[in-house]
């Protein structure tokens, strides 16, 4: 048996959203904030029998913060079982939850509501406003009620079912709560956590004082019930000991003294009648199973034979480390019962731990018929995960929306995509918007051109710049789909269109004219199929360099910063003087030749790192490059974020406006109304590069 879906519906960012699982690991990928820790606890408020029992019941803060009042909606929580058999682990929880049909289906779900009184005055105010208004601002957090049904089908995740049987809010329209469709809601059911065998590893934070901390501390769990496994004789004779070790301590001379100096005290403070009799007395508990309870973890290095210490001595790695193993111990020994399903939850196992043993914590645990669930923000994990297994959560506006990378993707096709996925290219996974480049020259100015000239980084933007090392594109860009990742991503490649005038007749071509034919017909082919394959998808779109990107560098004019590389390309003058005046020219087919044979010589990648260093406010961004940066900001940015590319802007040279033509001064005056000093930047700067970004993103 495992969990292959989870919904939430109206649950802190969670509005209204699945996840998918398979049997094995599933990794639950997301930025911070975007709502990993959330998605867990679902499950454990589902399953988990290590929580209190009240903790079903929620707050106001629970619900999710993008319903414009959370009075009268409720939150429904629901996992589907797949593979319920009739062994006999698994007998009660396919009675509660199974599905009729006998597909080994069923449905757990959890309901947190207005109770019957406040459901039937909703019913009863149908299509009243005023009445409906008043009844839901008049509930209260204790109006709610927690429930758990099995056999549910309904899908609430869908506005029209979700208007059908909670209510319709906009057409203040309410279901008769006495009309129980029980197909729909499910048959109530008591909670199903001891049925199954539930292991929740939290993130590793403040782990010493966990450790430390005998309510928190896995260690306790562990000892619980070792009493038994100990021999009687061998108990006996220890509880002996610790009652001789009490009445020693106890009848020292020193403490027998302190104990007549507080009687005393007392009886000087209070007198005898209203004092009460004080003694100090050891007390180590003498049976053996709290005994053990006071047990507490010591340390040492492999390094230092013989030595151990506290806790606090450890560093935070390997604290961590200690901390992971007692929980996996806990779960090894929950797998000894015979439950219904075994499931271990793992949140954020990078904490503190380096890549090794993140890498040797996953893969240990990918097998066997234990359902694992990890929670994460690092590349490394996300490298070695699959991507058929993952969940990936996207934050915007405050709501979260949950991916399935892999969803209508063939396993050959996944397993080539999980191949390229290394601990670089998997930041794609958690970016907000991705650009694929075909090569070195992108990877290095790309970032150079977008801080220097707008003042910020890709990673401000929530960009994921990724080197494809070569024009095939096909595999990675089928990520990003409605059905999968519903983020943009833009493609930035060359067409390769010759940089010189070529013959009609291919017969009379010179040696580099050929060249250059070759070059332009194997661009225009890839350009068709990358345009077919793209066709249709709103997510991913191609963003072409009419000849290459070195080339279309120097015409989007340029020129100034390739002739400060050559310096440091050439050490005698009159071959840089040679290569400026190529440089320098108007035509493309001259200092095209030229960008290109430099590049050549010193190698695509050195030429490109030289060129960054010469990269200034005062360059000019490609418009193939500004208009893909544009696509995989998802059409926005933030006021914020426009208003101090406009400050950067206004503080460095600007290739097209001097100092005194800048509008400093009215950004000065503005400066808390970002939207009209965004806009005064627009007018007085409309052929700035910031400018023809913010329209682009305003189309």
């Amino acid at each position: 048996m495992y969990i292959s879906s989870l919904k939430i519906r109206n649950f802190r960012n969670f509005l209204a959203s699945e996840f998918v699982f398979n049997k094995g690991v599933n990794t639950v990928l997301g930025e911070n904030g975007s709502g990993k820790s959330n998605a867990l606890y679902t499950l454990r408020l589902l399953l988990d029998d290590s929580l209190p029992r009240n903790i079903v019941k929620l707050y106001e803060s629970d619900f999710c913060r993008n319903l414009s009042s959370w009075r009268g909606h409720w939150i429904i929580l629901s996992v589907d079982f797949s593979e319920l058999t009739v062994h006999e682990g698994c007998q009660t929880l396919k009675h509660l939850t199974g599905h009729m049909e006998g597909e080994g289906r069923g449905t757990l779900t959890y309901y947190f509501r207005p109770n019957l009184i406040i459901r039937k005055k909703l019913f009863e105010s149908n299509d009243d406003f005023d009445e409906v208004k008043q009844v839901l601002d008049s509930i209260v957090i204790d109006d709610y009620e927690a429930i758990f049904t099995g056999r549910s089908t309904a899908n609430f995740l869908s506005e029209e079912s979700y208007k059908e049987l909670v209510g319709d809010f906009d057409r203040n329209i309410f279901p008769n709560p006495e009309n129980l469709n029980f197909d729909a809601y499910g048959v109530k059911i008591y909670p199903v956590h001891e049925e199954v065998s539930f292991t929740f590893v939290k993130a590793l934070r403040d782990v010493v004082s966990d450790l430390k901390n005998h309510r928190s501390s896995p260690l306790l769990s562990l000892l619980k019930g070792l009493e038994s496994e100990i021999d009687e004789v061998e108990a006996v004779g220890i509880s002996a000991l610790v009652s001789e070790l009490n009445g020693a301590i106890s009848s020292l001379d020193q403490i027998k003294s302190l104990s007549k100096g507080i009687q005393s005290t007392l009886h000087n403070t209070v007198g005898y009648t209203f004092s009460p009799v004080i003694d100090i007395q050891s007390s180590l508990p003498s049976g053996l199973d709290k005994l053990l309870q006071k047990l507490s973890l010591t340390v040492g290095d492999n390094y230092i034979d013989g030595y151990s210490g506290d806790l606090s001595e450890l560093s935070l790695g390997g604290a961590n480390l200690i901390y992971i193993a007692l929980k996996l111990l806990e779960y090894e020994r929950k797998q000894e019962a015979e439950k219904a399903g075994q499931f271990l939850i793992i949140e954020e196992p990078e904490a503190h731990i380096h890549t090794h043993i993140q890498k040797t914590l996953f893969e240990k645990h990918s097998t066997g018929k234990t359902q694992v669930f990890l929670s994460t923000h690092s590349t490394h994990i996300s490298s070695v995960a699959k991507i058929s297994e993952m969940n990936i959560l996207g934050l915007e506006s405050g709501e979260v929306d949950v991916f399935q990378p892999a969803n209508g993707i063939s396993q050959k096709e996944s397993g080539r995509i999980e191949r390229y996925l290394n601990a670089t290219r998997s930041t794609l996974l958690f970016a907000k918007g991705v650009v694929l480049v075909e090569g070195d020259a992108e990877l290095i100015i790309i970032p150079a051109l977008v801080k220097n000239v707008l003042g910020v980084s890709l990673d401000e933007l929530g960009i994921s710049l990724i080197n494809m090392e070569s024009a095939f594109f096909e595999h990675v860009s089928k990520l990003f789909n409605t059905k999968r990742i519903r983020k943009c991503c833009a493609i930035i490649t060359d067409s390769d269109e010759s940089i010189v005038v070529l013959p009609d007749d291919p017969e009379d071509d010179t040696d580099y004219q050929r060249d250059c034919r070759n070059s332009q017909n194997s661009g225009q082919q890839r350009k068709a199929a990358l345009d077919d394959l793209i066709a249709g998808n709103m997510y991913v779109k191609a963003f072409y360099a009419m000849h290459t990107f070195e080339v279309d560098f120097i015409m989007a004019d340029n020129s100034r910063e390739v002739i400060e590389v050559l310096s440091s390309i050439y050490s005698k003058p009159a071959n840089i003087t040679a290569s400026k005046n190529k440089l320098s020219n108007s035509n493309i087919d001259i200092y095209g030749k030229e960008v290109l044979r430099l590049a050549e010589k010193v190698g695509k990648g050195w030429f490109s790192l030289l060129l960054a260093e010469k990269i200034s406010s005062q360059v000019f961004i490609p418009p193939y490059i500004l208009a893909a940066i544009a696509f995989a900001c998802g059409g926005r940015l933030s006021e914020q974020v426009l208003y101090k590319m406009c400050v950067h802007r206004l503080r460095n040279p600007m290739p097209i406006l001097e100092d005194k033509e800048k509008p400093i001064a009215f950004f000065k005056a503005n400066r808390i109304d970002l939207s009209s000093c965004i806009n005064e930047f627009l007018k007085v700067c409309p052929d700035d590069d910031l400018s023809l970004l913010i329209n682009l993103l305003r189309r």
